[in-house]
């Protein structure tokens, strides 16, 4: 990070209920040059308390908005969609015309963020703390930070684009279980109904969408 500015980190623990346990940062230690980073322990009544909680919300939000939002959201899934949907669906295509409500804009608004949050000293680099060179470091592991089901392993039945078995498959492999999960789940099963639905009004059967040159040429 730049001179003047603290470093991030913080992994927060909670109970069953959602209270908080203590939060272990490596940012709060001081900096190394080399080995592994000095962990601080920080449970509720320490005389830093606060300040660990804060440090951990503003980590958060760094890591959402820059991993999940900027390069997932933005830089990887709108990206994505919109090229090969204009690069292989005709513009009467009804996959296109399904794709249109979830996509409009996104190549004006991806352009500003090209600009306006990527580029050097615009906003994204001086709005966090980073240097160039640490920005550049955080784009680089976005790829690994995002959790998606995609980088569930093979061997464990990977990798996962069903949302529903994915929530699964972090509850019973990795005992996470929230709240957020469980509703990711249910919001999944809903907009596959509505997939499917939408669907069948113009393919007769799974197999008439695979015949679908544009179809397959897009989602390859």
């Amino acid at each position: 990070v730049r001179d003047g500015f603290a470093r991030c980190g913080g992994d927060a623990y909670f109970t069953e209920s959602w209270a908080p346990v203590k939060i272990v940062d490596t940012g709060f230690g001081p900096a190394r040059d080399d080995g592994p980073p000095e962990a601080v322990v920080t449970r509720p009544g320490d005389a830093c308390w606060e300040e660990a909680k804060f440090r951990f919300r503003s980590s958060l939000t760094v890591l959402v908005t820059l991993v999940d939002h900027l390069y997932g959201s933005h830089l990887q899934t709108a990206n994505f969609t919109v090229t090969a949907a204009q690069e292989h669906l005709s513009p009467s295509h009804p996959m296109r015309r399904f794709l249109l409500p979830f996509s409009y804009n996104a190549i004006s608004v991806n352009d500003n963020a090209h600009f306006n949050l990527v580029g050097p000293a615009s906003l994204a680099p001086r709005v966090f703390a980073f240097t160039d060179h640490g920005l550049r470091m955080a784009f680089a592991a976005a790829p690994q930070l995002m959790m998606t089901g995609a980088e569930v392993p093979n061997e464990e039945g990977g990798p996962l684009f069903n949302r529903a078995r994915y929530v699964q498959y972090l509850k019973e492999k990795k005992g996470i279980d929230t709240e957020f999960h469980r509703q990711s789940a249910k919001l999944f099963t809903v907009m596959r109904t509505f997939v499917e639905d939408y669907m069948k009004c113009y393919y007769a059967t799974p197999e008439a969408a695979f015949a679908d040159a544009e179809l397959m040429g897009m989602i390859r």
